[in-house]
C-alpha cells in the first residue's frame, strides 16, 4: 500500500494513479492543494521501504528509501520495479528492438504531443479562467493546434505498423497520453479522432481501458 500525495485532478497525479491501476498496486490518495507552488505528486511507501516524490519534503522520509523527481520517473521505477505484478508496461531490458522503439515512443510523448496539447488547452481554456480578464491567444492556440495535428499525422505513420506506440503490447508511453487527450477531447479539439484510422483506434483502446475509466473524473481516494 503506498501514499500518494496529489490533487485528485491534476493530470500528473492522474499519470501515476492510471499505472497503480495497471500494475494492481494499493494506494491511498492524501489530497495537495493544486494552487499550492509546493503540492506536487508524490508517493511515500506506507511500510518505510522506499519513498518517491517531486519534492524536497520527502528528502529525510527514509535514510534508506530511493527518492526519485517527475511524474514519468515515478511511473517508470513502479514499472521496473513490479515487471510481473499486473500490465508489464515497459519492455524487458535485454529486448534491443523493443527498448530502442520504447524510448523513440517516450521522445515522441515528450517531444510531439503534450508541449503542444498543454499550449493549445492553456490558450484555449486555462488562461481565460485561471487568470482575470486575460482572454486566451488565438494565435498562440491556433500555432499549437496546427503543430499538434501535424505531429498526429506522424502517430498515424507510426501506428499503421503496430498496436501501441512502442509496439503490440500497450506501454507507459501509451498511458501518458492519456489525462491530456481526455481534456483535448472534452473541450472539442478532436485531433485524436479525426487525424486517421489508427490514432482514432488507438485513442479508443486507451481511453476505454478500466485503469482510465476509474480515474478519468478524478483519481479515486483508494485504489
Amino acid at each position: 500500500m503506498l501514499k500518494l500525495y496529489g490533487s485528485s485532478r491534476c493530470c500528473s497525479t492522474a499519470r501515476i494513479a492510471v499505472v497503480l491501476h495497471e500494475k494492481q498496486i494499493g494506494y491511498e490518495l492524501h489530497p495537495l492543494h493544486p494552487t499550492n507552488s509546493d503540492a506536487q505528486p508524490h508517493i511515500v511507501c506506507l511500510n518505510g521501504f522506499f519513498s518517491i516524490s517531486t519534492h524536497e519534503l520527502f528528502d529525510q522520509q527514509d535514510d534508506n528509501g530511493i527518492i526519485l523527481y517527475g511524474c514519468r520517473n515515478i511511473c517508470q521505477y513502479l514499472a521496473t520495479r513490479y515487471p510481473e505484478r499486473g500490465t508489464k508496461l515497459i519492455p524487458d531490458s535485454t529486448d534491443t528492438q523493443a527498448t530502442e522503439l520504447f524510448g523513440q515512443a517516450k521522445y515522441a510523448e515528450n517531444q510531439s504531443f503534450e508541449p503542444f496539447a498543454k499550449n493549445a488547452l492553456y490558450e484555449t481554456i486555462m488562461k481565460r479562467y485561471v487568470q482575470q480578464g486575460f482572454l486566451p491567444s488565438d494565435a498562440i492556440s491556433g500555432s499549437a493546434l496546427q503543430e499538434l495535428s501535424n505531429n498526429m499525422e506522424g502517430y498515424e505513420s507510426i501506428l499503421s505498423c503496430r498496436k501501441y506506440l512502442a509496439g503490440n503490447e500497450i506501454s507507459l508511453v501509451d498511458l501518458y497520453h492519456l489525462p491530456y487527450g481526455e481534456m483535448l477531447c472534452n473541450v472539442g479539439i478532436d485531433v485524436l479522432l479525426t487525424k486517421g484510422p489508427n490514432v482514432s483506434r488507438w485513442w479508443a483502446d486507451i481511453s476505454s481501458r478500466p485503469s482510465w475509466l476509474t480515474i478519468r473524473n478524478g483519481v479515486p481516494s483508494k485504489g
